[in-house]
């Protein structure tokens, strides 16, 4: 198997070959192995992709190394971190000669200067200066210039456009939407899922539970090598040339089986982890093996036993605790879950997984500060870990944050292109900005293939609403009531589509019903305004006599005014001066 520096090497030489997602690979596995080599953070900030990985490789890059130019300069460029006074110098003045202007005009290449004023290309060459001259041509190909577009399918937006200044399309009634927290629900109506009912199993590298030296085979020796570089084939290849031998050992088995779960080949792992609990029954690791290869065959599966086996056995392996504080969590057993990651954190009180599970409870019972603040603390412990950004996505939704939250999805989709949970929550995030085409796009994958939710239907019927089509918006927000009958945000959006298709009748009962589902006063002023909308509309259709309730609702939605969008308020101040013309001078 390669060294250390043998996978440098080969993760340079991709680098200087464009082949990014292969030198990310090997600096990953070298990151893993050690977080304070600065050569590694400073290859890995020339391969990765999205503009927060850079200035994150580079603020450890100086953390590893304070003296680094390359680091600090990187960072001035990005904007993430401030200039030193003293190292700003003074740039003599340039006195033009008549002479030297027909040779640099001969001299210069062509196009340079529109790439260098490009500030991320020119951090590339300070990257470059830092490691060899030679590297300098090489890596400003592929190091830091403009970032591809993003792989995720059925619509165009790319890493740089996320920041892009967003213009809703106005409709037929004001379109400010209340932006909801976007709280997620299995598909049986009524019933909040956790957030990792709809992930794929991903696993943090399992640590050693047992290293027994096994000298009579030289093939475990090397498979346990392949294990420590995340080079699970070759494992699974030397491990079941080490059972040949080893005949008798369990350790193999069990290392076989964790190879086969990095894999998602879950029933191998499952059938590995079984061998190894029957030459040894009380080998604790086997078991949690055992579990977590159930628990990705099926999700519902009752695993409890299977985890009290583990911890009896392998009452010192912190894993345990941690994936058996992730099952609780997955029940919304939050005590039990808390009382987990207390002992894990005794014994691996350095665990990334420790933050990012309680950043996953604390979203889920809805205290989403917690869990911001939780989850930065677990993606600066590990930048690998992907589910963290799938979370930070969903945390900044929920803090109505879709802009911020957008960059952590389109990172986490770049690697997990086709996870239908995070295309939804990216869809979530377009409509949470007004970028309605983009959101229709992703809504309409996730519904043709059968994994929507209440949520889902909710954000295409707005979307629908916002793009003009007010009877496919009726359609889905229909589906939508069906699925989670007494949410707010959903009945007055139906009432939005049914004022939008011309029946201001059915709208005024379905916006007076919403008053019956009002949980805070900002709820309350948007009832107030779209009931007293529906009101004017039919005193306009001649019904003189809902002129009094439509002032009375507006002139609420007024004294509120300090929970509604301007537009709403200024909308409500034109309707009921409309409704109540000022009388005559004296």
């Amino acid at each position: 198997m390669p060294t250390d520096q043998a996978m440098l090497d080969e993760a340079i030489s991709a680098a200087r070959g464009g082949e990014k997602v292969r030198a990310r690979d090997l600096l990953t596995r070298l990151l893993r192995i050690d977080k304070d080599h600065p050569e590694h953070w400073l290859w890995m900030s020339a391969v990765v992709e999205s503009r927060q990985e850079q200035i994150y490789c580079l603020q450890n890059l100086l953390r590893v190394d304070p003296d680094s130019v390359v680091a600090r300069r990187g960072l001035i460029m990005m904007g993430a971190l401030q200039a030193d006074p003293k190292d700003i110098k003074p740039v003599p003045p340039h006195r033009r000669q008549a002479w030297t202007t027909a040779e640099l005009e001969l001299e210069r290449p062509r196009g340079w200067k529109a790439l260098m004023a490009n500030p991320v290309t020119r951090i590339t060459i300070y990257l470059t200066a830092g490691i060899l001259a030679l590297s300098l041509i090489t890596l400003g190909a592929v190091g830091l210039g403009a970032l591809p577009p993003t792989p995720t399918p059925n619509f165009s937006q790319t890493a740089a456009a996320v920041g892009a200044v967003v213009t809703l399309t106005p409709t037929r009634t004001p379109s400010a939407t209340i932006t909801p927290a976007f709280p997620t629900e299995t598909p049986t109506p009524g019933a909040p899922t956790p957030l990792w009912f709809f992930l794929d199993a991903t696993y943090t590298p399992t640590p050693l539970y047992v290293d027994t030296p096994h000298p009579e085979t030289q093939a475990f020796r090397l498979g346990m090598n392949a294990r420590t570089q995340e080079d699970w084939e070759a494992v699974i290849e030397y491990m079941g040339q080490a059972l040949e031998i080893a005949v008798d050992a369990a350790d193999p088995h069990y290392y076989l089986g964790d190879a086969y779960l990095q894999l998602g080949q879950f029933e191998q792992a499952l059938e590995a982890f079984d061998q190894a609990l029957l030459v040894d029954n009380r080998f604790g690791a086997a078991y949690l093996g055992r579990a977590l290869a159930t628990l990705a065959l099926d999700p519902n599966a009752d695993v409890i036993e299977t985890f009290e086996d583990a911890v009896e056995f392998a009452p010192d392996f912190p894993l345990v605790y941690l994936e058996r504080a992730r099952y609780f969590i997955r029940l919304e057993n939050y005590t039990a879950a808390d009382s987990d990651l207390e002992e894990a954190a005794r014994l691996a009180p350095e665990s990334p997984l420790l933050p990012y599970l309680r950043a996953v409870m604390a979203h889920d019972q809805g205290d989403f500060e917690t869990a911001l603040e939780l989850a930065d603390r677990a993606h600066a412990a590990d930048f690998t870990h992907l589910p963290t950004y799938l979370l930070l996505g969903e945390v900044h939704l929920a803090l109505d944050d879709p802009l911020e939250a957008r960059e952590w999805l389109i990172t986490y989709l770049r690697y997990n292109m086709d996870d239908l949970r995070g295309l939804n929550l990216l869809a979530l995030s377009y409509f949470g900005t007004g970028d309605f085409p983009e959101a229709l796009d992703i809504f309409d994958r996730l519904i043709a293939d059968g994994v929507a939710n209440a949520r889902t239907y909710y954000g295409r019927g707005i979307s629908y609403l916002e793009v003009g089509d007010p009877a496919a918006a009726l359609s889905d927000l229909n589906q939508a009531t069906r699925l989670q009958r007494n949410d707010f945000e959903i009945n007055i959006a139906l009432g939005r589509a049914l004022l939008d298709l011309g029946d201001p009748g059915d709208a005024y009962v379905q916006f007076d019903n919403t008053f019956a589902l009002i949980q805070t006063d900002r709820q309350r002023a948007f009832a107030h305004f779209y009931r007293g909308l529906a009101l004017k509309v039919i005193v306009e259709n001649g019904d003189e006599s809902s002129a009094p309730a439509a002032v009375r609702d507006l002139q609420a939605a007024i004294d509120l005014a300090e929970l509604l969008p301007e537009e709403l308020v200024e909308a409500a101040q034109e309707m009921l001066a409309e409704l109540e013309p000022p009388g005559p001078p004296p």
